[in-house]
């Protein structure tokens, strides 16, 4: 009965990494020559890529890891069309940040997301 208890403990115990993964919140924008395109909401694992396509014409990659108790990094990869764009930005939790290159722009909304 022991050997039983101290088995699951172990198991319990093996299994506290997973539960303590980090995930975020991304409220994205990208507009191109001033139009909206697409605003996606995705949630993502720390330092783990995410993407999203639409059709032939919207790709949108996304990494984010946590830089320090106020801000992350996001890495993106944003492709509308023919226009592509590779921005990476530092972003404080909670707070929107932009960037535009050429004709297209994107603005990211970082936040710390809970898991249930």
């Amino acid at each position: 009965m022991h050997i039983k208890s101290l088995v699951a403990a172990l198991g319990l115990l093996m299994s506290l990494p997973s539960l303590a993964t980090e995930t975020f919140q991304v409220s994205s924008s990208i507009y191109r020559n001033g139009e909206l395109v697409e605003s996606p909401v995705i949630v993502v694992e720390a330092d783990k890529k995410a993407y999203m396509t639409i059709g032939d014409d919207f790709r949108y990659d996304l990494t984010v890891s946590s830089k320090s108790e106020d801000t992350a990094q996001v890495q993106a990869a944003v492709s509308v069309g023919n226009s592509i764009i590779n921005p990476s930005l530092t972003v404080f939790y909670d707070k929107e940040a932009s960037v535009e290159v050429g004709d297209t722009k994107l603005t990211v909304l970082v936040s710390k997301h809970e898991n249930p």
